[in-house]
């Protein structure tokens, strides 16, 4: 299943004073150091530790600035701390949320060496990214965060490394793409065949923290329309859900490389507003389509390397039940039903919002993680699912096969 986290943060500020060491760095005689990784459905969560004392996990996220943490214990506890409060605002939606910056925070992370800098406290968890990971998460760190080294991300082997630019050596059997660097964050040209065979250039960012392979912002893509498409939440950012809709393009090609049948996300109410506050892009590029690589972004060259990898030629799929699940517990594997789509197979066998995960197949669900769960769900037309369900203390047993809902 497409797991669906789209994290947008749209403007950020930050404040690290002259002089302190804000972006990683080797050690000195070290040319590179390369850290293990936790994946779960192809977002990069990494263990750092904060004030020498306080460890956390981070989403590795190229779609935003500096340093947010989203968990309202760590909120609470540098609270004090802040110096300057300001408003998010928020996609798909007209409300911001209140934010605050802190003063000089040091993170350690592995081999690197420490930097100290500012972090931003969201004063709500409107992400809700446990529910949707399946895991404990306390923010997310920007990619700008490790500018002045040569980032590779392996997502076959949960691995990333990070070397000295004067170390570096482009693999055998990539592609180098140029990019831009645009207040942190990276964009790249790409062309798309779209579901009507209508072939456009796209200007995308590249959003690691958002695990769709493609999504189109449909007001500034001409008003493009999908012939056909199925109507579901695409994500969720801090204003909640977001709307939109699920096609299938013919292909994407990003440099010398194409990938048949990708998996669309379409809206018109990703991020409203002024196109130029997006720096007038057509949507993002997110790790659904840069797992199938090993990818390597150089911030100072303005580049991005990929490497052909293992999943290269899998087929990509979404969620053929019509089910979305979120965690209720990361600690005992509890699954909520949070959306079914409608005309689905489960929409048919009678699954409602709310219904508690009891099994999957004879498989108790406090024995799977989100990401088997997920997996089991998307894998094969046909496949017959036996669920049982808690529904307000009374069990039920529904069965239904997977069907292609795209």
């Amino acid at each position: 299943m497409l797991q669906r986290i789209l994290l947008t943060i749209l403007t950020i500020i930050t404040l690290d004073s002259a002089g302190q060491v804000n972006t990683f760095s080797l050690p000195e005689g070290r040319t590179r150091y390369t850290a293990s990784f936790q994946n779960y459905d192809n977002i990069v969560v990494v263990e750092m530790m904060l004030q020498d004392s306080i460890p956390v996990k981070l989403i590795v996220d190229s779609g935003i600035e500096g340093i947010i943490i989203t968990d309202t214990t760590l909120v609470n506890y540098f609270q004090p701390s802040c110096f300057r409060k300001f408003k998010l605002s928020a996609p798909a939606s007209t409300r911001t949320l209140d934010a605050c910056i802190t003063s000089l925070i040091k993170v350690k992370f592995g081999a690197l060496e420490p930097i100290y800098t500012n972090a931003i406290l969201l004063q709500e968890d409107l992400f809700s990214l446990e529910s949707f990971i399946g895991t404990k998460v306390h923010g997310l760190i920007g990619l700008d965060k490790f500018k002045n080294l040569i980032v590779t991300i392996n997502y076959d082997r949960n691995f990333i490394r990070f070397t000295r630019p004067s170390a570096y050596e482009i693999p055998d059997n990539s592609t180098v793409l140029p990019i831009d660097i645009l207040r942190g964050r990276p964009y790249l040209n790409a062309r798309v065949e779209l579901d009507n065979r209508e072939i456009r250039d796209l200007w995308l960012m590249i959003d690691s923290g958002a695990n769709h392979p493609l999504l189109l912002e449909t007001d500034s893509t001409d008003k493009y329309k999908p012939t056909a498409s199925l109507e579901a939440t695409i994500g969720r950012g801090l204003g909640g859900n977001i709307p939109g809709e699920f096609v299938r393009s013919g292909w994407l090609l990003i440099g010398n490389w194409r990938l048949y049948n990708i998996i669309t996300s379409v809206s018109s109410q990703y991020i409203a507003g002024n196109p130029a506050n997006r720096n007038f892009r057509n949507g993002t590029l997110g790790s659904g389509a840069l797992a199938r690589f090993e990818v390597t972004f150089d911030y100072q060259n303005r580049r991005m390397i990929l490497k052909k990898g293992a999943k290269f030629n899998d087929p990509f799929e979404y969620n053929m039940s019509g089910i979305t699940f979120e965690s209720l517990s990361t600690g005992y594997n509890i699954f909520k039903v949070s959306e079914v789509i409608y005309d689905s197979p489960a929409f048919h066998a009678g699954i409602h919002k709310e219904d508690i995960l009891v099994s999957v197949n004879g498989k108790a669900a406090f024995s799977m993680d989100l990401g088997e769960l997920n997996g089991l769900l998307s894998r094969k037309p046909g496949t017959i699912i036996n669920l049982t369900l808690s529904r307000e203390g009374e069990i039920i047993f529904v069965k239904f096969k997977l069907k292609r809902l795209i």
